[in-house]
């Protein structure tokens, strides 16, 4: 039942939430942001990419900033440090498929190559599995594994979702997070597959293209800084590869037949589930392993009545490094909206909190995540290894890319699944003197962002975000683009918003029917 806030008690006992301290008020600075935004998106930070000096250098000023402003370290220090690894394809690789005691061998490259998520190990003699789009989507209504057994099986999806006029089901163009590689990968190991081979879901005759994943160690042109970023297996990852028209000719008899199996997935949304008779998949993938450390940057402001319990304000401080110079010349993708503008606004909210005369009722932590762009990899690694208990984290809201706000529109993430939250933020911003116009048309992009580590565990979030733009991952996504004074406003209906889940009951989270 959702809570009703009206009737909500303060921690403290009293009926009425103690307001926000007017002395906080005065730190919503278009100047401080501005120093701080024009630093962190400079040239000089070369796009703040995961990992790189950089990166580090960012990361050094934001917990110099924590500091200054008298946020507490947890565990004695603002850095939180966390392993990924860079990982390579080791070569040769294998793949072959038997059939009425006749082998068929196939070549990487040429005809599959392992995804960036892939597992490694050795598959012999495994049964294969046709499931769809490799896609179990309650909330939806459509499940590809219904009434199929994987156990042990290869499986063979198609990529991405199905293209169906029914918006209400998917969403067509703008895919759910059902159709990433990652996601069908750790769906069919659930399952208890122990591979996934991906198809191009080919709608016209054309020949399927092997991507996969670029890997140095098959394109040595490649520099070795491409290599994939992932956190430690902690859950044994299956090999995961997308196969081309070759392994997709002996499985299905014809490319015309690969088409016809999508249009009719498409247009009826019923599965065609079934195990390829007589046939039996090998493989042997293996890679290369490289650690790299890299941080997350925490601060704490201890809660005056409830202290253990807490509430997180987060934002991802990294980007996405150099690349292709545009037309200007220009190869540093500064990021000064995805995500300085976040991160700043973090900035903004823990100085005014920090230097008010009171405290939150709970306490609050402000993170900086790395590795976002990699693949929320930061908050991932939060979440695994919390500072501080889970349990007691009561919400989470997220800053990232509030920099571009236009015509007073405010994106808000989250509704679906967290209503109590909502309701403070509508009724906070309705107190501004300038209210924004809160609209509520990113769920497509919830998964994109690190409240979803949070949202994975059932902790309440709200995601705050003014849009996608023509500049986005692009070298003009540059400080003079960003609208300062709403960027600060966000960030003060975003601090009014933790001020006041500090001291109101734990929020409702109502799971979308895939969360864990």
């Amino acid at each position: 039942m959702i809570l009703s806030l009206l009737l909500s008690l303060a921690i403290s006992g009293s009926t009425e939430p103690r307001p926000f301290p007017p002395d906080a008020e005065l730190y919503f600075d278009t100047v401080a942001a501005r120093r701080h935004l024009t630093y962190m998106s400079s040239d000089e930070m070369r796009g703040r990419d995961t990992p790189s000096r950089e990166l580090e250098q960012t990361a050094d000023y934001i917990s110099s900033e924590f500091k200054r402003v008298g946020l507490e370290p947890i565990n004695g220090s603002y850095d939180l440090v966390y392993n990924l690894e860079r990982i390579d394809l080791r070569l040769p690789a294998s793949m072959q498929f038997t059939r009425d005691g006749d082998t068929f061998s196939f070549s990487v490259k040429t005809d599959f190559m392992p995804f960036e998520q892939t597992g490694e190990g050795a598959i012999a003699d495994a049964r294969v599995v046709f499931a769809g789009y490799g896609i179990t989507a309650k909330e939806f209504a459509y499940d590809d594994y219904n009434n199929i057994d994987v156990k042990g099986a290869v499986v063979v999806v198609l990529r991405g979702e199905p293209d169906n006029a029914d918006t209400t089901r998917f969403r067509g163009k703008q895919f759910t997070r059902h159709a990433s590689n990652g996601e069908k990968a750790k769906l069919a190991r659930s399952k208890g597959a122990v591979g996934l081979l991906v198809i191009d879901a080919l709608r016209t005759a054309r020949k399927p293209f092997v991507s996969g994943y670029p890997w140095p160690s098959v394109f040595p042109n490649l520099s070795r800084a491409s290599r994939p970023l992932q956190l430690p297996d902690t859950t044994r990852r299956i090999p995961s590869v997308h196969i081309g028209e070759r392994p997709a000719i002996f499985l299905f008899d014809s490319l015309a037949n690969v088409v016809s199996i999508t249009r009719s997935i498409d247009s009826t949304l019923a599965p065609q589930s079934r195990e390829f008779p007589g046939v039996r998949f090998s493989c042997s993938i293996a890679l290369e392993h490289e650690i790299v450390k890299v941080r997350n940057v925490v601060g704490l402001l201890r809660g005056s009545e409830t202290p253990d319990e807490y509430v997180v304000l987060g934002a991802h401080y990294d980007h996405v490094g150099v690349g292709k110079a545009n037309a200007e010349g220009d190869s540093i993708y500064n990021g000064a909206d995805d995500n300085g503008s976040g991160t700043t606004g973090l900035l903004l909210s823990a100085q005014a909190l920090a230097a008010s005369s009171q405290r939150p009722s709970r306490s609050i932590v402000y993170v900086a995540f790395s590795g976002e762009e990699k693949g929320l990899l930061g908050s991932k690694a939060y979440v695994r290894a919390s500072p501080l208990p889970l349990s007691k984290c009561v919400a989470m809201s997220n800053m990232d890319m509030i920099g571009r706000c236009e015509a007073n529109k405010l994106s808000i993430g989250g509704n679906e699944r967290c209503p109590d939250l909502m309701k403070i933020n509508e009724g906070e911003n309705a107190s501004l003197s300038k209210p924004f116009n809160l609209v509520y048309d990113i769920e497509q992009y919830f998964f994109r962002s690190d409240q979803a580590s949070f949202a994975m565990k059932r902790i309440p979030v709200i995601f705050y975000f003014t849009g996608e733009h023509k500049d986005y991952h692009k070298p003009g996504d540059d400080v003079s683009k960003i609208n300062m004074p709403d960027l600060v406003g966000i960030t003060r209906l975003a601090t009014h918003v933790l001020w006041r889940a500090s001291q109101l009951p734990r929020g409702t989270y109502v799971p979308a029917g895939f969360e864990e």
